[in-house]
């Protein structure tokens, strides 16, 4: 194939396995009859080239150019014995044998007739493969040619990715324009096409058919998803970047404030490597906070500027961006760590091993300060007076600090007291709708019983003692044992085509919602059976990193407990399943939200029961669906069965899309995200959120409920007083106040609202600003449909709070 030798004899020698690289991508140089290669003569031999031996003419094969640019003469046994070597791989992915040597060398005499009769100059090994593949088809052996096949992209493809447009161009708002995007771009389209290639044929096609949609399938076959981390983890161990100390410096426990904050930063910098979606910090300020002890609030604040500078200006993630991180942030030390032993400087400080015992409640001076001074540092925003997107801050409402402590407060008049530090919190939403609102007050968070975040877009993470054994040691962080949350794999589900297909029949509509979770779980375990190899192979070290323990210098616990990453299964179009289904949206009437209600708890008992029955955790949740919305409505009027269907549900400028759906597939048409009440839907705030909090118990695998507000400076004092009441009389779990702004690109002027032009200077270099799906980012770089959404939302004023 790619790369073979010239010679007519079936017994020829195997050339080396340079020559035989079936990655090749040499150009083919010339397809033609009358083509002249590059660095070869002009000859005036007839195309079918003849060759005189021991008296006798012959035909002899064209010339192959390899891999490494060299023109080779052909060999046959290249193709047979690669056919035998890459067919092997059947075995591993699609469970069926390999090729034997018999019918490889019956290929190879095919492939060589069909080349022989083209008359060709020379070729190039894709050409060859080609080839095979057409034969390999022909003869039924789809399997064999998915593993034969090569992936790539056509040359225009790539200049158009070169120049930031083609290819996925505004499938993420966070990437940058620069080169590492581009390099990252070329790259997922490689791999999305080997893994797709990988799959068994029945879950590859329901994704590429629109049925379910599998996140980051770039990074299927290598990364798990994403990851909540424990800070202790590396205040005890140290930093291992490489997470295998042999070709990054490996760095001691940090014994100073400062190294502990660049070892919180480059290790979310560090796990981007291993990870395929955001990174975050449980409990941040509380596991930080020893290593502020005596601190002066100055100091602190100059460690916390440190901090968001750094998390916004380390270009080091995947394709050039910066890290995708967020910090759960308490005001004070919850009641679960007061009496826990700090981790800090390489200790645990139980009072063992020649510690003092120290717990976390001796920190709460800190841990006060600390929150005071992130919330400053983010108030103030950066040079040009902009929002800081990265890292989210989660601002956990819990009931330890719903009443004062009365008698710190009293002892410690200087310090901010819980109400005050909250105050700040909304003091940031109302300038620049930064924060995201972590409550833990309805009873189904368990608040006080075990310990649960949200982190990436609005993943929902937990652990309990009646689930985790070892829940107590972690606490204690007995053995290296610490608190490991995230995410193996998320794959969403179009569920306004489950309604499509079930013309008005409950049954059919559950049964089909049913069958995608069950070919989910088919994703899940062939993402874990990959994983599997890529963790034997070494190729996940970051999250699986043994360090050196300080205390005993023996090999410590591991980074991640793989065991313990759940896997998810978003929704999308909640809202337009039941329209088509019933007749009326969810806020439209009460039997369209009962039954959007019944259709998502009959999937939240299915989960469970799918949890029990494969012996993997299956989380459900709203996917923030920043592509998937439009991918899946776009799939759907593509699609002719269901192309009248999706337009009478499908949100968005239908007209546009219709009359551009030739040209591209970049369309300002999408579903709802998740459980969700439209965008758009001309509903008061109240009636919002009285319809999108019943599904939180439900959706146990994160949600979110977005505020879009339209003023452009809301009162922070009603901003506090409206959450507090959604906090303590909902069961909302998390939710955000977005601002749209814009930011003047020539004097640097900060403007509310979404402007065109600067309203100081009037340049009309402007940069909109406003929240994607679960961050902040420019508008620029988000798709059509979700500036379409942009453009729908209904947006709520102060009054609209009351």
């Amino acid at each position: 194939m790619e790369g073979c030798t010239t010679v007519t004899k079936a017994d020829a020698r195997e050339d080396d396995h340079e020559q035989a690289d079936l990655a090749c991508d040499a150009q083919v140089q010339s397809g033609e009859k009358k083509g002249t290669p590059i660095n070869m003569t002009q000859t005036s031999k007839p195309l079918a080239i003849q060759k005189t031996l021991d008296g006798h003419t012959i035909s002899i094969m064209p010339k192959v150019r390899t891999t490494a640019g060299h023109m080779v003469e052909w060999d046959r046994n290249i193709i047979i014995n690669q056919l035998i070597k890459e067919t092997k791989l059947s075995e591993r992915f699609h469970g069926m044998p390999g090729m034997q040597k018999e019918e490889a060398q019956d290929i190879a005499k095919e492939v060589e007739r069909r080349i022989r009769s083209l008359e060709l100059k020379f070729l190039s090994g894709p050409l060859i493969r080609e080839v095979v593949n057409i034969v390999l088809l022909e003869r039924g052996h789809t399997e064999w040619r998915n593993i034969s096949t090569r992936v790539g992209t056509p040359v225009y493809d790539a200049c158009e990715i070169d120049l930031g447009s083609g290819f996925e161009a505004k499938d993420n708002a966070n990437l940058q324009e620069n080169a590492e995007t581009s390099h990252k771009k070329k790259a997922d389209k490689i791999s999305k096409e080997q893994y797709l290639l990988l799959l068994p044929p029945k879950t590859a096609d329901l994704h590429l058919n629109g049925d379910i949609h599998i996140h980051d399938l770039e990074y299927l076959g290598t990364r798990a998803f994403c990851q909540d981390w424990d800070l202790r983890y590396f205040f005890y161990y140290g930093l291992m970047p490489d997470g295998s100390g042999a070709k990054a410096s490996v760095a001691g426990p940090a014994m100073k404030a400062e190294v502990a904050m660049l070892h919180a930063v480059k290790a979310l910098g560090s796990a981007q490597t291993n990870f395929a979606g955001g990174q975050g910090f449980y409990n941040f300020l509380t596991f930080i906070a020893p290593y502020f002890e005596g601190k002066g609030y100055l100091e602190i604040k100059q460690l916390m500027q440190m901090f968001v500078y750094e998390m916004t200006q380390m270009m080091v993630a995947r394709g050039g961006q910066v890290v995708f991180s967020s910090v759960q942030l308490s005001p004070g030390v919850p009641k679960l760590w007061k009496d826990k032993p700090a981790v800090y400087k390489g200790r645990v400080h139980d009072g063992t091993n020649g510690t003092e015992k120290r717990t976390y409640g001796e920190f709460e001076r800190e841990v006060r300060l600390a929150f005071k001074a992130l919330m400053d540092v983010m108030i103030e925003g950066d040079n040009w007076g902009k929002p800081f997107n990265f890292p989210k801050p989660e601002i956990s409402i819990e009931p330890d600090f719903m009443e004062e402590d009365g008698f710190f407060n009293r002892a410690h008049p200087e310090l901010p007291t819980y109400e005050q530090l909250y105050d700040m919190t909304f003091e940031l939403a109302a300038k620049f709708g930064t924060p995201y609102f972590d409550n833990q007050l309805p009873e189904y968070r368990g608040a006080g019983e075990g310990i649960s975040c949200y982190q990436c877009c609005a993943y929902q993470f937990s652990a309990n003692a009646d689930a985790d054994a070892s829940f107590e040691d972690k606490l204690m962080f007995k053995d290296g044992k610490h608190f490991s949350m995230g995410s193996w794999q998320v794959v969403s589900l179009n569920c306004p085509r489950a309604a499509y297909r079930a013309k008005g029949n409950d049954e059919a509509l559950f049964a089909d919602l049913k069958n995608l979770m069950d070919q989910s779980i088919k994703l899940f375990k062939t993402k874990r059976s990959w994983m599997e190899s890529i963790i034997e192979n070494n190729r996940m070290p970051f999250a699986t990193q043994r360090p050196k323990d300080p205390v005993t210098g023996e090999k410590g616990a591991i980074a991640v407990d793989i065991d313990a990453l759940v896997y998810t299964i978003g929704v999308i179009g909640i809202n337009e399943m039941v329209q088509y289904h019933v007749g009326s949206q969810i806020h439209e009437s009460k039997e369209a939200f009962k039954f959007a209600i019944r259709a998502m708890t009959e999937m939240e008992m299915y989960g469970k029961e799918l949890s029990q029955k494969h012996g993997m955790e299956i989380a459900l949740a709203r996917t923030p669906a920043e592509t998937t919305c439009q991918r899946f409505a776009v799939s759907d009027m593509l699609h002719e069965e269901y192309k009248d269907a999706v337009l009478q549900v499908v949100k968005g400028d239908k007209e546009a899309a219709l009359a551009n759906i030739k040209r591209t597939h970049d369309l300002p048409v999408y579903y709802t995200n998740g459980t969700h009440v439209p965008p758009g839907a001309n509903v008061s705030l109240i009636d919002r959120i009285n319809i999108e909090h019943v599904f939180f118990p439900i959706v146990d695998g994160g949600n979110i409920c977005h505020i879009w507000m339209g003023e452009g400076s809301p009162d922070a004092k009603g901003l506090r007083e409206f959450a507090m009441n959604i906090a303590k009389n909902t069961q909302i779990g998390y939710f955000a106040f977005t601002k749209d702004m814009t930011v003047c690109l020539n004097d640097f002027h900060i403007m509310s609202g979404l402007k065109e032009c600067c309203e100081n200077c009037g340049s009309g270099d402007v940069e909109q600003l406003s929240r994607v799906t679960g961050y902040v980012q420019a508008v620029h770089g988000w798709n059509a449909a979700k500036r379409q959404e942009l453009a729908d939302r209904m947006r709520y004023s102060s009054s609209d709070m009351i």
